[in-house]
């Protein structure tokens, strides 16, 4: 069965076995059977509420205005069909890597006794409370390496008592209640460090002078397909994408040269205008931004969907067109090129089809894909396919230094977050922050590392 929540401009599937769901589209609500049927919903907000405890499904915001408006629930129930499953199920791709987990020691992770980490105590809490709306069977992550929630309540209880800023006290904690486990794939242990930010972008509410370039909310129409519900095989694997009205198949939305060419002309789909393409396209490589406005005010952009399009980065497009000189691969080295060939750039971009929509953030900071605040240099972007969402990880790397070079960086970091281009066993894309100077070491950022999974002792995912 499918559920489609609508919070503002956006629609999202998700997929649950129930016998019945809740249907929310554009703030209507109404009940969904298993066989796609629609039924009436009760209206008023205790019935609602009611219609959902007994669907096994949990309710926030029935609907938000896209300006941020209050949220409410609607007073009228329309019917509708929600999206199939594919009629023939892709096979899943060729899985990229392999994982191995060995048993290590707390001495093995060198500087850990360092390490403030007490910081990464409230990142760790934020991800502790996406466990808890888990049920105690469930399974952790992916696959079952990573146990069941159960597993997990008793290290989140535990962090919970830690006071705020007592390194020592996290240091027991962690110890306590975790065991490290040094991951490898099937390269070995050492795996590649990037880092991201939020992307600053000059914008405007309206297009005039400068500010020509259109940063998109989420089309109605767009959907993802959680293929957990559609295939055994279907586990971690999302298909983004609208429906054929014909068929009733998933199809991608207009690429980005088709929106650029002006497949979205007339929609009001444009939820800001920038002033830089430049800002504009490495926004949608970092997923979020922190736009100053023209009349002075500043509004956080999150991640809100994307057109179902592979991606294709920059760096390979400029290299395909002999544009990037080796050693200019960092995101200071990309822009330099980008903005030196301005007069290819439509050319250059449009090789990536991919496109992000935004929607205006809940509030100040990013959101991982875990749905959880950011927290800067304690949380990490991961494959998910090998690391599950919450787990602790303990990165042993290089950083840039401020006055050039670099210098070891090893911390403590939680998985909340997930990139496409984040691929890999030993894989960790770090986040820097949200200012534009954190732009300065995180764009430099790139190199080896390897990483610790610190997980519950009951949890053994050797195998």
């Amino acid at each position: 069965m499918t559920i489609w929540r609508e919070r503002a401009d956006r629609v999202t599937l998700t997929c649950v076995r129930r016998s019945a769901v809740l249907v929310s589209i554009a703030g209507l609500c109404v009940v969904a059977s298993c066989r796609g049927r629609a039924e009436e919903a009760p209206t008023s907000a205790p019935a609602v509420a009611a219609a959902a405890d007994a669907a096994g499904v949990e309710i926030s915001d029935a609907a938000t205005a896209r300006d941020g408006g209050s949220p409410g629930v609607a007073a009228a129930a329309v019917p509708i069909e929600p999206p199939p499953c594919p009629r023939v199920v892709p096979r899943p791709p060729a899985p990229i890597d392999r994982s191995r987990f060995t048993r290590a020691r707390w001495t093995d992770l060198e500087g850990w006794t360092d390490d403030a980490l007490a910081e990464a105590v409230p990142a760790f809490l934020r991800s502790c409370r996406k466990l808890d709306e888990l049920a105690d069977d469930a399974w952790v992550g992916l696959d079952r390496r990573f146990g069941r929630a159960r597993q997990w309540r008793a290290a989140c209880a535990a962090a919970a008592r830690v006071p705020a800023g007592d390194d020592a006290a996290a240091r027991r904690f962690f110890e306590a209640e975790m065991a490290p486990w040094q991951v490898a794939g099937k390269r070995g242990p050492v795996g590649k460090l990037t880092a991201y930010f939020v992307q600053p972008v000059r914008a405007s509410r309206t297009r005039h002078g400068p500010y020509q370039h259109p940063i998109y909310r989420r089309p109605p129409e767009v959907v993802m397909i959680d293929m957990a519900a559609c295939s055994p095989t279907g586990r971690g694997r999302k298909l983004w994408g609208k429906l054929d009205p014909a068929t009733q198949e998933l199809v991608p939305m207009p690429s980005r040269a088709e929106v650029r060419q002006g497949a979205y002309a007339g929609r009001d789909l444009e939820l800001l205008w920038a002033d830089d393409p430049v800002d504009t396209l490495f926004l949608d490589i970092e997923g979020s931004g922190r736009a100053t406005l023209d009349d002075g005010s500043e509004i956080w952009l999150e991640y809100d969907g994307k057109n179902g399009h592979e991606y294709a980065g920059p760096a390979g497009l400029l290299r395909a067109r002999g544009l990037l000189p080796r050693g200019k691969g960092t995101m200071q080295g990309i822009r330099e090129e980008l903005r030196a060939h301005m007069d290819q750039f439509d050319e250059i971009t449009d090789g990536n089809a991919s496109m992000v929509f935004f929607k205006f953030g809940r509030e100040p900071g990013a959101v991982g894909s875990q749905d959880v605040m950011l927290t800067p240099r304690r949380s990490a972007a991961v494959d998910r396919n090998f690391i599950a969402a919450s787990t602790p990880l303990w990165i042993d790397g290089k950083a840039p230094r401020a006055g050039g070079g670099l210098e070891p960086w090893r911390h403590l970091v939680i998985a909340q977050d997930t990139g496409g281009n984040i691929k890999g066993a030993v894989r960790a894309d770090l986040y820097w922050g949200p200012d534009e100077s954190d732009g300065e070491i995180a764009g430099r950022l790139g190199g080896a590392g390897r990483y610790w999974a610190l997980l519950p002792k009951s949890v053994k995912p050797a195998r």
